[in-house]
């Protein structure tokens, strides 16, 4: 899902090769309560999806976020 990878490189300003599944929010300098909401509008905009809180709160990695999105995403 490269798209992921560009929505998170962009969000954090990474290159797309430095997103990982193991990138956390604890370990991301830049991943912080700012810019974890920034991240859900960019990739709910991206993917033309919604997330509920309890997906918000559960969004702590990229794997967790590319598990949530192949969810919500296959559905349609």
């Amino acid at each position: 899902m490269k798209k992921l990878e560009k929505v998170v490189a962009e969000t954090f300003h990474l290159s797309e090769s430095e997103v990982t599944d193991s990138m956390e929010m604890k370990t991301v300098d830049s991943w912080d309560s700012l810019t974890h909401m920034e991240l859900i509008a960019n990739l709910e905009c991206e993917f033309d999806i919604e997330f509920t809180a309890d997906e918000i709160m559960e969004m702590t990695t990229v794997a967790q976020i590319r598990k949530l999105l192949e969810a919500k995403t296959n559905g349609n």
